[in-house]
């Protein structure tokens, strides 16, 4: 399955490899589930990367053999004057992102409309990041360069910056880019000295990534999932509980010297079973 937020809704993906599959939509505020269309062809497979502004859900998938990457966006339309329903469309400006280039790092500028990706060539190591404007659906090189964090990344505005995961463990928070053109110098950014998850050796970290939700007024949560410690790898995945949720709750500032710093950090455990390696805990704030 895929998981993502879309104002007040939680997305679900059922089968990304399945084109019959439907989308579910469950609504947080009315607590109501909704089936929505399934996966557009380009998409099916499996995208990679999705990011909601506003009251839009774009998703970008990659494909090879020359063929261009795949950019569509979901939103809530009224197909006839009498009904509403949510249905997917291409996005007429194509990423330029060559065909070797994976997205490692994305987030939504402050103003709501505009998209920050980098990617890198999983070849040459060679890193670009673009912006996109989903208001005049226009693509912007910003340099070569990458965004210093994984994944998503947040903007809080208490920070007045982008906050996400730094490879090996950390957290990181960097500056926001200008949307401007004529950008093409990396934002300065900084990490938490001491890591918050990775900490384990590498055979305990049960095959899976890290997910970090914000929480606003400059509050994160980390999710994580790790073989409990009596337990041998081999022997974590199935219906055993040989598997451990971490959940840390903390803040983010600034100190006197200019160090980011956690404060008021809070980590709880619950036992878990894992029956696949590619499993990845997700958590959501609305």
């Amino acid at each position: 399955m895929r998981f993502a937020v879309l104002g007040s809704n939680i997305v679900i993906v059922t089968n990304p490899r399945c084109g019959q599959a439907p989308t579910l939509f469950y609504d947080t505020k009315r607590t109501g589930l909704a089936v929505g269309p399934p996966l557009p062809g380009p998409l099916v497979g499996d995208f990679h990367t999705s990011v909601a502004t506003a009251d839009m859900l774009y998703a970008l998938s990659f494909h090879h053999r020359n063929q261009q990457h795949s950019f569509e966006v979901m939103s809530w339309e009224s197909p006839n004057p009498h009904t509403m329903s949510w249905s997917w469309t291409s996005v007429p400006s194509p990423p330029p992102f060559e065909e070797d280039e994976w997205i490692t790092s994305y987030a939504v500028h402050p103003d709501g409309r505009t998209i920050f990706m980098s990617g890198v060539n999983k070849y040459n190591l060679k890193r670009r990041t673009f912006s996109f404007d989903t208001g005049y659906c226009e693509w912007r090189f910003h340099g070569e360069w990458a965004l210093p964090f994984q994944g998503q990344g947040y903007y809080d505005k208490t920070l007045d910056g982008w906050v996400g995961l730094h490879e090996d463990g950390y957290i990181c928070a960097c500056q926001v880019a200008p949307r401007s053109r004529a950008s093409t110098m990396q934002p300065e950014w900084k990490i938490v000295k001491g890591k918050l998850f990775h900490k384990v050796p590498e055979r305990k970290r049960a095959a899976s990534y890290a997910t970090l939700t914000c929480m606003g007024n400059a509050r994160f949560c980390l999710v994580e999932c790790v073989v409990r410690e009596e337990v041998e790898y081999e022997d974590a995945l199935g219906d055993c509980d040989g598997c451990m949720l971490l959940m840390t709750k903390f803040g983010l500032k600034y100190s006197h010297n200019g160090e980011l710093q956690t404060i008021n950090r809070t980590t709880n455990s619950y036992v878990l079973s894992k029956h696949i390696t590619g499993f990845s805990p997700v958590a959501f704030w609305m």
